[in-house]
């Protein structure tokens, strides 16, 4: 694995923290309010598949939820 690769890598512990502190920021609350434990294990794989920070892909995901 090369370094740009490892650095869009991030742990389901991670990604989740990372998921929450964008929602409360934007949102108000966490990301539990909006979203099941399997909408965000779903989420997550999803990230795993697409070739973006972790931060971008939260942040877009955020910014376009409903």
């Amino acid at each position: 694995m090369n370094t740009s690769t490892q650095s869009l890598v991030m742990g389901r512990g991670d990604f989740i923290e990372l998921l929450t502190a964008e929602f409360t920021c934007a949102k108000g609350f966490g990301v539990y309010a909006f979203l099941s434990y399997s909408d965000i294990d779903a989420l997550y794989h999803r990230f795993l598949g697409e070739a973006v920070s972790p931060t971008v892909f939260v942040r877009l995901f955020v910014k376009r939820f409903g």
